[in-house]
């Protein structure tokens, strides 16, 4: 088995989350594994972590779906994007190990690491395939260069402090309504639980067909969160004060005019996810988001 590890890209790593990654290169070489990492997130680490690990990793540039069979992604759900996006449609399924707080996508505690790596190696594992959006910008009804893929959510936000977004949503070329409102998300099931949720998206299972439309700081108290077919097409055209407005997918932005428009359809393929047999999502709510927990118990005892 060959296995691409993707960490944190920015240069202030912490001391310890080193000597975390440190632990997991150790643990995998146990399974006599071949370790592939990207240059660029070679080149960010310490000087004493790549003398340690620069034996038994081979670097590459563009990653090869026919030299990799997983990749290993290690931080939180941010750096599971990252991973998602640097995989693109190569379709090699990820592992997300959490070395942070909350995580949905990256959902392996550090302690159950040995446990899951067993289970790993002996292909004691499932497979998900979470739908991605995908994104195309364009002007005066013709396409441009900008095509881009989402494994959580696309969102159309304002770009400064002026007044809000007038954002026109239209639904397989039928007109839906016209949201006033700080912004629009669309999310896949994946990121119901990310930007979606706090602005009050539903929950969904993370394999459901379908998408989801949340506006951000509504004017109006009567716009409710509405879920679509994932096989909708979903055109937005925008109006603002500013004549601009951000893009912002998986949480990286880009300022568009408001000559462009977008259009959000589901895309040509889906991003495999590793995940350990009997564990779910329904626990993975109850532990992430304390379903159940009375914290008065817990007062009580203090």
């Amino acid at each position: 088995m060959k296995i691409a590890l993707f960490g944190i890209q920015y240069s202030e790593k912490s001391d310890a989350y080193e000597d975390q990654f440190y632990e997991i290169c150790k643990k995998i070489r146990r399974h006599e594994i071949e370790v592939y990492l990207p240059i660029t997130f070679f080149e960010s680490l310490s000087h004493s972590l790549k003398k340690k690990i620069e034996p038994f990793v081979t670097l590459f540039e563009n990653i090869d779906s026919s030299k990799v069979d997983l990749a290993f992604s290690i931080g939180g759900d941010g750096t599971f994007l990252r991973t998602s996006a640097a995989i693109a449609d190569h379709k090699i399924p990820i592992l997300g190990i959490n070395t942070g707080r909350l995580g949905f996508l990256a959902d392996i505690k550090y302690k159950d690491l040995d446990e899951t790596l067993d289970e790993i190696f002996n292909r004691n594992y499932r497979i998900e395939m979470r739908m991605l959006l995908k994104t195309i910008t364009k002007k005066s009804n013709k396409e441009e260069d900008l095509i881009n893929y989402s494994l959580n959510e696309v969102a159309v936000l304002k770009q400064d402090t002026s007044a809000m977004l007038t954002i026109h949503a239209f639904i397989d070329d039928e007109y839906l309504t016209s949201y006033q409102a700080d912004g629009l998300v669309v999310a896949t099931p994946t990121g119901s639980t990310a930007y979606s949720l706090s602005i009050g998206g539903p929950i969904m299972v993370p394999t459901a067909p379908n998408i989801i439309l949340t506006a951000i700081a509504p004017h109006s108290l009567n716009t409710r969160p509405l879920v679509v077919d994932s096989n909708s097409k979903i055109t937005l055209k925008v109006e603002s004060r500013s004549s601009n407005f951000l893009v912002s997918l998986d949480g990286v932005s880009q300022t568009l005019n408001v000559d462009s428009f977008l259009e959000i359809k589901k895309g040509e393929y889906a991003q495999p996810v590793v995940k350990r047999c009997g564990h779910t999502f329904f626990e993975t709510l109850r532990h992430k988001l304390m379903w159940g927990v009375d914290i008065r118990s817990s007062e009580i005892e203090k």
